[in-house]
């Protein structure tokens, strides 16, 4: 055996085993902690010496990081640490959520025999990781993900295939085919706490209920709902050659009060509808449906009510009719707790990669990838696109203030108008699509590109969208705890991982289980004088099998010879094309709608063009040519 071992960086065949007692963390912060002079016995317990320090930094062991330590093997056989880099070639994930990095992650034995059994007994998967949640005291305890859980018990079920199965299966169909006939939630309302948006149905009740429980909300209708009741009440409309076109053009895609005042009275008047009741009192509700008269509120872009029913199923499937407030309650926190792990998942995936770029040498682009989360920055990097495609006319310039038509040749009929104070790095453009979204549009982006703004400006960087809305310092958890701040999460995970290598180790021998038993009984009398109050009388201990591993880089035959696709490519691919369909619906209806009205259009331009107004109005602006000619 070498005397040294060569950089130790991440070998992500990662054990998730810690070792005890050997880590000291009296530094004020653990990445500035030096583990060089640092000796272990054995090859396995530098690997967890160095897991369990990178578990406090925030980083998972694995290949093709700067960072690593280096062992100097002594004559006496300890392993001594003689090298240690601590700079890492990407960010450190907050210590609360290093229990999502893979080096720190494992699906036990016996946590696969516990689902295996829930399974068989008729309690799905995603239930029985959820009861080892409620268990352990949360996410963060369980030591591993669904997505592991789910690979582990397919991994485990495909290592017992031995051929028999099917066999097995088709007499147990025999035996039932031959004895079996038939076989085959009163509350207090905080105002300023009020919701800025709520979104229903057409419910008269709802509608009347919001208006006094919650004046200063914005009451929004489902247009999912809206569609669903005009094939009730306007049948005979909606088989009409074209009407669709229109209709769900007014409901999802016009920009401006103007564009929907116009295609409104286009519809009204083509199909002859101004006497129906439902059409004159959907028009009365327009401010509650219509996308374009909600464009200075923040929403997120949500048209529908879709995300509330998905949290009422999330809910309603745990429950029975029998359930109280109380039950409601706890599934309730439960579903948000699931959410909120999510959530934590894909802060850790922002973390640890980068999308790839359409275009190399964007400097907006490279900053916009830099602070957005990678969902947003598909949604930047798509507007950004969409300007490329743009056309700007100026027609205005004074003291440093332009103003600018941008529009898409042979898309848009009617321009847009953008405003940039380049003193102030003001700009507004009349879609609204910042006030709305929380991104800037491709207009916007158009012009910011035309005067060479390298970086987002940050008035327009929504701190919901980035990949650091919620601060975390990473500061030594004992620390915390002697200055009075309260126990932290991370330390109950620090202490948890060491208690369950002392019960691991001593598991195989008889002494060796007395001895942790006594432990335990010991601390838990101590902890009682101490604290009070009664601990729980057992504890259940996994072992150390089913380490999360890297991906297979072996290629299996019969498989093609190509590079496998990363989890942040996978989503960069998922997220676009989910994205490019439903834009490829709404221009192919707004299309469909824009050749029958361009000739109107073009009538009421004349010699000039149309442009939707910036500071609302129903009615187009209408600019000559020669009028524009001059204020360039």
């Amino acid at each position: 055996m070498s005397d040294s071992i060569a950089q130790q960086d991440v070998a992500e065949t990662e054990h998730t085993t810690d070792l005890v007692g050997v880590v000291d963390t009296e530094d004020a912060n653990p990445a500035d902690q030096d583990l060089v002079g640092m000796s272990v016995c054995s090859v396995d317990e530098a690997y967890d010496m160095y897991n369990d320090y990178a578990f406090r930094v925030g980083f998972s062991v694995r290949r093709g990081c700067g960072a690593f330590v280096q062992f100097h093997l002594h004559e006496n056989g300890m392993w001594i640490v003689s090298k240690h880099e601590k700079l890492h070639n990407h960010e450190l994930v907050p210590p609360s959520k290093s229990y999502l990095l893979r080096s720190h992650r494992m699906v036990s034995r016996n946590h696969i025999s516990y689902l295996t059994d829930l399974k068989s007994s008729g309690v799905s998967v995603a239930d029985g990781v959820r009861l080892l949640k409620t268990q352990s005291g949360g996410s963060p305890l369980v030591g591993f993900t669904s997505s592991d859980a789910y690979n582990s018990l397919c991994t485990d079920a495909l290592n017992r295939l031995d051929g028999t199965d099917s066999n097995t299966l088709i007499e147990i169909f025999k035996r039932r085919q031959s004895s079996e006939r038939d076989f085959y939630f009163d509350f207090e309302v905080d105002l300023e706490s009020s919701p800025q948006s709520i979104m229903t149905d057409q419910c008269a009740a709802m509608a009347a209920a919001i208006v006094q429980v919650f004046p200063s909300s914005r009451h929004r209708l489902c247009i999912w709902h809206i569609g669903e009741n005009s094939k009730k009440h306007i049948k005979g409309l909606r088989n009409q050659k074209d009407f669709l076109d229109i209709f769900n053009c007014l409901l999802k895609y016009t920009d401006t009060e103007a564009e929907f005042e116009f295609y409104w009275t286009r519809m009204v008047t083509t199909y002859k509808c101004h006497n129906n009741h439902w059409i004159e009192k959907l028009y009365g509700c327009r401010e509650k449906w219509c996308p374009a008269f909600n464009k200075d509120y923040f929403s997120g872009g949500i048209l529908s009510s879709q995300r509330s029913e998905t949290t009422n199923h999330s809910i309603s499937r745990r429950l029975s009719k029998t359930s109280g407030l109380c039950d409601f309650y706890n599934s309730f926190v439960g579903v948000i707790s699931e959410w909120r792990s999510r959530e934590n998942g894909e802060d850790v995936q922002c973390s640890q990669g980068v999308p790839t770029m359409v275009m190399d040498n964007v400097k907006i682009m490279l900053h916009a990838r830099e602070i957005y989360t990678i969902e947003i920055y598909y949604l930047f990097e798509e507007q950004f696109l969409k300007g490329g495609s743009c056309y700007q006319e100026r027609v205005m310039l004074e003291d440093g203030v332009y103003k600018y038509h941008v529009w898409r040749p042979d898309v848009d009929i009617i321009r847009h108008e953008v405003v940039f104070n380049s003193r102030q790095m003001d700009i507004g453009c009349s879609c609204k699509l910042f006030t709305e979204l929380g991104i800037l549009c491709c207009h916007c982006l158009r012009i910011l590109n035309v005067h060479c703004v390298s970086e987002v400006p940050e008035k327009y960087i929504l701190k919901r969208w980035t990949k650091k809305v919620v601060e975390v310092d990473n500061v030594d958890i004992m620390s915390r705890v002697d200055s009075g701040n309260g126990a932290s999460s991370v330390w109950l995970l620090e202490i948890i991982r060491k208690f369950q290598r002392l019960a691991v180790y001593s598991q195989e021998n008889i002494e060796g289980r007395k001895i942790c038993e006594e432990a335990i009984a010991d601390a838990k009398r101590r902890l009682e004088a101490e604290c009070g109050g009664s601990l729980f009388e057992d504890c259940d201990i996994g072992s150390t099998s089913g380490v999360i591993k890297d991906p297979s880089t072996r290629r299996m035959k019969g498989l093609r010879n190509r590079r496998v696709s990363s989890v942040i490519s996978k989503k960069y691919n998922k997220a676009r094309g989910r994205k490019h369909l439903a834009n490829m619906v709404a221009s192919k209806i707004k299309s469909a709608v824009q050749s029958q009205v361009e000739g109107d259009i073009l009538n009421i331009a004349g010699d000039g063009y149309l442009v939707h107004p910036s500071s609302g109005g129903s009615s187009f602006c209408h600019v000559s040519t020669m009028s524009s000619m001059d204020d360039n």
